[in-house]
């Protein structure tokens, strides 16, 4: 039997409960801004790695809510992306190698930043933490 592999992408929603906001960023060299994410390396435990991938990026510690959604990516697939919803406890805000720019922005204006229509039970959840 062929032995089936597939890239796991940790998806991290950033929420901060007091201003109602959500983090985006964007990478360099990309057009639009998008989630924060990073691949899922199979040595690592899913929390921890979430966390790292956080702390990398942006400078702030965050707790993870747990998941909030699974897609299969459907342009590739041989990827699964997992969605979390997490908040940022601690750091103050820092942008990691290859990151250009991070902000704070409103659930309703998501989409339309990152010029992406999310499946319907993803824009409800992101739309609810307004």
């Amino acid at each position: 039997m062929e032995s089936q592999k597939f890239k796991v992408k940790l998806v991290g929603i950033i929420f901060d409960p007091k201003t109602r906001r959500v983090l985006v960023g964007r990478n360099n060299g990309e057009e639009n801004p998008s989630f924060l994410e990073g691949d899922l390396r199979p040595e690592e435990e899913l929390d921890e790695e979430l966390k790292r991938i956080t702390k990398e990026k942006t400078g702030f510690i965050i707790h993870n809510l747990g998941a909030i959604y699974a897609e299969n990516f459907l342009r590739n697939k041989e990827e699964l992306k997992l969605y979390f919803l997490c908040e940022a406890t601690e750091g103050k805000e820092k942008l990691g190698k290859n990151v250009k720019e991070i902000a704070w922005i409103k659930p309703s204006e998501v989409e339309k930043r990152l010029e992406i229509k999310f499946p319907t039970r993803l824009r409800e959840f992101i739309l609810g933490l307004e």
